[in-house]
């Protein structure tokens, strides 16, 4: 990583990445799908495409910026990521609640916590960690050499607690909150569809009182990342009831479909599994998708 020009490393990652655009039929099926449905009228089969193509490039470079990371000076990562919104982050942090920040698999969310952490803020970073024993050892030693510290989200109840320390403390707590799947959660409309939200972000902000900031490591038109932090969401706090935790999570849904909207090609549409029943399905976005598909 010290030796080779970066422009090469960059170039490798986006060849393998056309190669697995074309060798990953699920990936790119359901990818395709989904983007479809979501953005159904906005463009094209040929734009649906390159969506996809494009996200699962980002995806690629960002396995080059994490080595990268590693091979080079802290100050030097730093100089080169640039911060927007840092006022938004402290503001939020005179509270003294702690900051839930709210995020996805968006740019490099890898490195999100590095970054804010190279600025002094005191972070940890929530994962589902891999039923491997082993690989979660690893990548737990390699987020603290780039200076992550980890909170496994399971079991549930040690996490809850080391959450709720980190923002006692008036810490950070990184959350990646864009897995719409099965399980349980809150019923949400997204893109103009219905998913299964995870209530946790808003669950937790109720009971702590920490302050929800949204933050992401965005790729711009080169080959640079900027950390983007906007302005607290501002969430209902009165009852700390099963109507305002839906509440929450819709706004925090509605966040996301904002952000996915502004930047389509550096997100991971594989994360959706829609709700919908078939009754409530469009029949037209869906004939739309089999015509970009097949």
């Amino acid at each position: 990583m010290r030796l080779l020009p970066r422009q090469w490393l960059y170039r490798l990652s986006d060849i393998l990445a056309n190669m697995g655009f074309y060798l990953f039929r699920g990936f790119r099926t359901r990818s395709l799908r989904n983007v479809t449905i979501a953005l159904a009228g906005d463009l094209d089969g040929r734009t649906a495409r390159e969506i996809v193509r494009r996200s699962l490039r980002n995806f690629f470079r960002d396995f080059v910026e994490i080595a990268i990371a590693l091979a080079i000076p802290g100050d030097e990562l730093r100089s080169e990521i640039p911060v927007i919104g840092r006022a938004n982050l402290d503001a939020a942090l005179t509270k003294g609640n702690g900051i839930i920040v709210l995020s996805a698999h968006l740019g490099n969310f890898f490195l999100l916590g590095t970054r804010l952490a190279l600025e002094g803020y005191q972070v940890h970073i929530l994962i589902n960690q891999p039923s491997d024993g082993q690989l979660t050892r690893l990548m737990d030693e390699y987020r603290l050499k780039v200076r992550q510290k980890t909170i496994h989200a399971r079991p549930r109840q040690d996490a809850l607690r080391e959450l709720s320390r980190t923002l006692k403390k008036n810490g950070l707590a990184v959350v990646i909150a864009d897995e719409h799947r099965g399980g349980s959660g809150v019923h949400v409309p997204f893109f103009g569809r219905t998913v299964l939200a995870r209530r946790g972000p808003a669950t937790l902000a109720l009971r702590t009182g920490a302050a929800v900031v949204p933050a992401y490591l965005l790729r711009d038109g080169g080959n640079r990342l900027k950390l983007v932090i906007e302005p607290e969401v501002e969430l209902v706090r009165a009852e700390r009831n099963k109507t305002e935790i839906r509440e929450n999570t819709l706004r925090i849904t509605q966040w996301l479909e904002r952000t996915v909207r502004a930047h389509p090609d550096q997100w991971n549409w594989m994360n959706i599994h829609w709700q919908d029943s078939p009754e409530t399905s469009a029949a037209g976005k869906e004939q739309s998708v089999q015509r970009v598909i097949y």
